[in-house]
């Protein structure tokens, strides 16, 4: 096991050598130690997210595993988000969230613009975040979307 393990480690460093974009992991996404941290702390390239970031970057979504809502007692009413998710590299760049609303349906983008051809550590990082959506909401049934998590809100 420990030769498939260094040899796997040989490919990576001889593809990011020659320049050659992609992801080598020798443990699978997610696995964390018994004290919380991750158990292999190697090097590998961001993943690629799938839209072009405004700033030059590629956008990084952070997976999101919950969100609660909390509804302000207030007219119209409020709605905050409780999310938590985590970030599934290493690197330190500023969080960006966008929301926006079609109908009864409520966006959420929470993300990272990751420069392409940064280096990053296999870190997961953990994330949590308040946030308040924009505007108010009259009496009705909604559907909340941050990221890929869907949740139902009637109100």
């Amino acid at each position: 096991m420990e030769l498939i393990e260094l040899l796997l480690r040989l490919l990576f460093m001889s593809l990011m050598y020659f320049g050659v974009s992609s992801e080598v992991t020798t443990s699978p996404p997610g696995n964390l130690g018994s004290g919380g941290g991750p158990v292999d702390q190697q090097v590998v390239p961001t993943p690629r997210p799938d839209k072009p970031g405004a700033g030059g970057g590629v956008r990084s979504p952070i997976v999101i595993e919950s969100v609660d809502a909390v509804v302000m007692e207030s007219f119209p009413m409020q709605v905050s988000l409780t999310v938590t998710g985590y970030q599934q590299d290493g690197c330190q760049f500023p969080v960006n969230v966008e929301q926006r609303r079609e109908g009864n349906r409520v966006y959420v983008d929470i993300y990272r613009e990751v420069e392409p051809d940064v280096m990053c550590p296999m870190v997961i990082i953990s994330y949590e975040a308040n946030i308040r959506l924009d505007g108010g909401f009259e009496p009705g049934s909604y559907e909340i979307r941050v990221n890929d998590f869907t949740l139902p809100l009637d109100l």
